[in-house]
């Protein structure tokens, strides 16, 4: 099962049409962590044209290092200030 920014992607006309990143940060930062339950869905989608960071700060709050996460993602010293930089950007901000 693909998630949602490969269906972006597809919609669009394939991973040359856009730049997608994802910032994870909160609650969420826990989707990657080597032993969540799918890590295997971050992992596969990696690499299509789509970034996936982790916030950093997040990441200091609940005691978590990189040695804790996927291999393969990005990390960014705070989530919200990479939202903002992106924005300003010309990137489209979305939500679930």
């Amino acid at each position: 099962m693909a998630i949602p920014p490969c269906n972006i992607l597809n919609a669009l006309g394939g991973a040359d049409k856009a730049d997608v990143e994802i910032v994870v940060y909160g609650p969420a930062i826990g989707t990657l962590k080597i032993d969540s339950t799918v890590g295997n869905r971050v992992d596969s989608t990696i690499g299509k044209s789509i970034k996936i960071v982790a916030c950093q700060n997040t990441m200091k709050a609940i005691k978590l290092t990189q040695d804790d996460m996927l291999n393969n993602i990005g990390y960014v010293p705070a989530g919200v200030i990479e939202i903002m930089r992106k924005q300003q950007a010309g990137y489209a901000y979305v939500r679930p």
